[in-house]
């Protein structure tokens, strides 16, 4: 198929070239002087460009076809996402990941700056504990937009500000390594062998990232390099990188002369070569918590100093040769633009010596293998078994990756009713959609045993590649919590929990407390509480934070009540309902904003959710100092007085009907 036999490429969907050029001075005069200065610089030169291009691309039906788009791209900084406001670093690149016995060299031992892979030690069992400090996190997260209110991660970016990794750093220290070897310290180091440890200390920083957040793709950007990565799903101890160096790729010029026929270098920009890494990677799904478990016992934790390393080897001292890769020279790559700009011809050039070969790893590589074979990148390879070609490896013993747990990713959620029976004891409910896996005639399971065999399920120790543990990220989070669909296998019950890291643990059981108070009306106003659940191996957000505890409800619905096709009046009289059962109870919400009311299908009414600021009709001393936000322990204790206490609940009802 010509894609560019379309009036796509000749019509108007982007900023004017004057603009263009106008701007373009404005950026050159900024100077770059760290990682936050390139990351607003790549912000507004490459990632705010490459979200506009896909998003014409999703708004064209044959390309939305061709590259399998579903929604649009957004490029957002995950920096204080589940952070305690006491904890928030403002400095985040003095971040650190520790452990108690790192390996590395004695003399470095004092340095306590690292640079790893956030696991454990294999067959070491994981606390669910973590330090309150900030988190280790990537600089940026691309999040696709795949419809009907659904995202999900797609690659993480990492920043590096050129004057700490420059462009010589990178020449002379990326090649293929086993860390094993670049670990081995010597009494006298050549430059060469000080950027390759460098370089290893970067890349095994992001490589940290993807495996932690389940991504198959990221990439490290420092300017003038940018050195693309991808880990495989079988091989997590692997990982694969591409080098791209836009200015010299490209040179003096891109050759857009503004002919529709004439050849150009456009593709080899960071702006070029960023868009076709982001179609590459959009279409592979994130991987299931199982693997990323599977893949952090796998490996090992390499502390590794690298500023330290930096300050030892000046600019200067590093020979600045070509980057040449073992088997062929990037001289090779095609030079000129796979594709005109607008074809008449009906084919396009083809890279030098490229055939069609597949990077396909099974399951998740088939979603994003079919792209057009003369797109200019490097060949991929085999993976073979022993130093790969373009690698960094870490050793790691061979697993098989074998696991039965499949049945669950399109399962629906058990209804509000059926868990209410569980809890209970009722019969089963004939409408939920799980029921046939649930027993007979009544419940198999009651909350304590569904909850005990849960946390067996989630804390298993035979994990494999393929594992899925029922648990599996809706990449929605609020201020302290995250949503996770949860199925337990056994028997088929599909809920929510809500995940929380290490330094909201009291906050979720202060919402647990209030969910106690609320039990007669759980179910229809409120969510059914199964209960909770103190992780025994903790696991990942998106690669945000570890999650160590999780509150198990009924999945309250996808829709919030304003979206509903119902009019503001009924909207308005069935939330009133709703938060009058819930003041009956002698509980104020404290937080009744339009996306905390969830419109019930099951019920034709309005579900009230989160409950953190939620508060009980007298002071209790368990409540006491819940957050760190005043303001909220004052609301904490209530006045005793009951007329005071009624106009606080009439209050909030006029809030929530004024924000409807």
């Amino acid at each position: 198929m010509a894609l560019m036999d379309t009036d796509f490429m000749t019509e108007r969907h982007f900023t004017p070239l004057v603009t263009l050029r106008e701007y373009g001075k404005e950026v050159r005069e900024r100077m770059i002087s760290s990682e936050l200065d390139l990351g607003y610089f790549e912000r507004q030169t490459v990632e705010s460009p490459v979200a506009s291009v896909i998003k014409q691309l999703h708004a064209n039906p044959r390309f939305r076809r061709v590259f399998r788009l579903n929604g649009n791209v957004i490029f957002e900084n995950h920096a204080n996402t589940l952070a305690d406001e006491r904890d928030i670093v403002p400095d985040m690149s003095a971040l650190s990941l520790t452990q108690k016995q790192p390996r590395r060299s004695n003399r470095l031992a004092a340095n306590s700056r690292s640079v790893g892979l956030a696991t454990h030690q294999p067959g070491r069992s994981q606390a669910a504990t973590q330090s309150r400090n900030s988190r280790p996190r990537a600089d940026q997260f691309c999040v696709y937009n795949k419809g009907s209110g659904i995202k999900q991660p797609a690659f993480i970016i990492e920043y590096k500000a050129p004057h700490k990794v420059s462009l010589a750093h990178v020449k002379a220290g990326l090649q293929d390594m086993d860390l094993n070897e670049v670990l081995r310290y010597k009494d006298v180091e050549s430059p060469e062998e000080i950027c390759r440890r460098v370089i290893a200390a970067v890349i095994t920083q992001t490589f940290s990232y993807m495996v932690q957040g389940g991504l198959e793709y990221g990439y490290v950007c420092t300017g003038e390099a940018l050195i693309f990565l991808r880990v495989l799903r079988n091989d997590p101890s692997t990982v694969y990188y591409y080098l791209s160096v836009p200015g010299e790729d490209v040179g003096a010029s891109t050759g857009w002369t503004g002919d529709l026929d004439g050849g150009n270098r456009l593709h080899l920009t960071a702006l070029g070569q960023v868009l076709a890494f982001t179609l590459r990677a959009l279409p592979v799904p994130t991987r299931d918590i199982g693997w990323t478990n599977w893949a952090r016992r796998k490996l090992e934790t390499w502390v590794m100093v690298y500023d330290e390393i930096l300050d030892k080897t000046p600019e200067e001292n590093i020979p600045s040769f070509v980057f040449k890769p073992p088997t062929q020279s990037r001289s090779e790559y095609c030079r000129a633009s796979p594709v005109k700009t607008r074809s008449k011809t009906g084919h396009a050039l083809s890279c030098h010596g490229f055939q069609n070969p597949t990077l396909s790893d099974r399951d998740d590589d088939d979603a994003g293998g079919d792209f057009d074979p003369t797109t200019p990148s490097r060949p991929p390879r085999e993976r073979p078994r022993t130093h790969p070609p373009s690698t960094l490896s870490s050793p790691s013993p061979v697993q098989s990756s074998q696991d039965s747990g499949s049945q669950g990713k399109s399962r629906q959620y058990c209804t509000q009713r059926c868990l209410q029976g569980l809890i209970k004891g009722w019969k089963l409910d004939e409408k939920c959609p799980n029921v046939s896996d649930h027993g007979v005639d009544r419940h198999q399971l009651n909350r304590t045993t569904l909850l005990r065999r849960l946390g067996r399920q989630l804390s298993r120790d035979d994990l494999q590649s393929d594992t899925q543990l029922g648990c599996e990220s809706l990449h929605v989070h609020g201020t302290r919590g995250a949503l996770f669909k949860i199925t337990l296998w056994s028997h088929g019950y599909t809920f929510v929990g809500k995940g929380v890291p290490m330094e909201f643990v009291r906050d979720v059981k202060h919402e647990e407390l209030i969910y106690s108070h609320l039990a007669p009306i759980q179910g229809v106003c409120v969510p059914a509480l199964l209960g909770s659940l103190q992780l025994r191996r903790p696991f990942s957000y998106d690669g945000i934070a570890d999650i160590v505890r999780l509150m198990l409800m009924g999945y309250a619905g996808g829709k919030p009540a304003w979206r509903h096709n119902t009019d503001r009046d009924r909207l308005i009289q069935r939330a009133g309902d709703s938060l009058q059962a819930i003041h009956d109870l002698g509980i104020l919400h404290g937080d009744p904003i339009p996306g905390n009311l969830i419109w019930s299908e099951e019920n034709d009414g309005v579900m009230f959710i989160d409950f953190e600021r939620a508060t009980l009709p007298t002071r209790r001393v368990p409540l006491e100092g819940i957050s760190p936000n005043k303001d909220r322990i004052r609301e904490a204790h209530l006045c005793k007085s009951p007329s005071k206490r009624v106009e606080r609940f009439e209050r909030e009802k006029q809030r929530m009907r004024h924000e409807l």
